[in-house]
Order: C-alpha cells, then structure tokens, then sequence
C-alpha cells in the first residue's frame, strides 16, 4: 500500500491523465489552427476552473494569468472561435485544482519546444502563454501539501475524485467543436 498520498494520487490518476496528455499532444501547436485549438481547450477548462477558485487564492490568481496569457496568444493569430465546455465540478479542492494547474504548467515546458519549431510567422508571434514562468516552488509546494495528506482520509479520496473530474473536463474540452466567435471573457486585472 502507498503511504505518500502524491505518489497515490499519481497512481489513482495516471490513466486520466495519460488520456488527456495523449489527446493535446495529438494537437500540432506548431500550426496556426492547432496552436488556436489548444489555447481554445486550456482557455475553456481554466475558465470554469478559475470560476471555481476562491478569488485571489493562488489558484485563481494563476488561472486568471494564464487566461490573460491566451487571451493575448488568440488576439495576435486572430481567433475568433471558442469552445464551450459544461461543468458539473462544484467546489473542487483546492489542490486538486493546484495540482492540475502545476501540472500543466510543467506539459507547457514540454509542449513549447515543438511549438518553436512552427514556421508559420503568426504562431511565432503567440509568444505569451508559451513564455510563462512558473511560480519558483509551487510546483514542490503542491507536492508537499500533497504528501502530508493522509492518504486514507476523506480529503485524500475527495482530492482523487476532484482531480479525475478535472483531467475529465479537459478531456471533454478537446472533444467540443468550436463556436465562431470567442466568449465574453470577463478577465480580472
């Protein structure tokens, strides 16, 4: 049996998280489309996921960066289509939502050097989301927090069940056509 609640989430997790990687993995970043496609699917996940953060908590505060992020990216290659995704995650733990948003930061630094190989001049220019720092410790923050959590508590099995809900949303996301026009985006300064 696991002790450490990260590596068990890990493990509780790892098929949906290996569905949703393998899906935008499949997008090619490196086309103007493909690029729009991906920043339409993380802008519609991060959306709902942002509305659900209590505002100004470091979840919210990184969601509404990142919106602001492929806010800039969809401006410079001309999007006008969006994807509309329904949710029925209602008050999600908040690590959880962390760990997703740190993992998915960790994807982008993958992800960024096939988007440098694009030779379109419009993707080249989308350079805001791919140039996001990361937060210095987060990352291992969200790891602590997670291995302190007793790994047979309700917390525990409350995290997995909300992770699996969010990797689910993204998975959804990737699976919703698009809509030819982006959506009011109310984005916080």
């Amino acid at each position: 049996m696991c002790t450490d609640f990260r590596r068990l989430l890990k493990n509780e997790t790892h098929a949906d998280h290996e569905r949703v990687d393998a899906l935008l993995s499949s997008v090619d970043i490196a086309t103007c489309d493909g690029f729009v496609r991906f920043l339409s699917i993380h802008q519609s996940c991060f959306m709902v996921m942002r509305d659900l953060a209590p505002c100004e908590s470091p979840a919210w505060s990184s969601l509404n960066e990142m919106l602001h992020r492929i806010d800039d990216d969809l401006a410079v290659l001309g999007a006008s289509e969006s994807i509309h995704v329904v949710s029925d995650l209602q008050n999600p733990d908040q690590l959880a939502m962390e760990y997703v948003i740190e993992g998915s930061r960790l994807g982008s630094k993958i992800l960024r050097s096939r988007w440098l190989t694009a030779s379109d001049p419009t993707v080249q220019q989308a350079t805001a989301y791919f140039s996001l720092a990361s937060v210095p410790g987060r990352w291992r923050d969200v790891c602590d927090q997670l291995s302190s959590i007793p790994t047979e508590s309700e917390r525990a099995q409350t995290i997995v069940e909300d992770t699996k809900m969010l990797f689910a949303l993204f998975y959804t996301a990737a699976h919703e056509p698009v809509t030819d026009h982006l959506p009011d985006v109310e984005l916080a300064s």
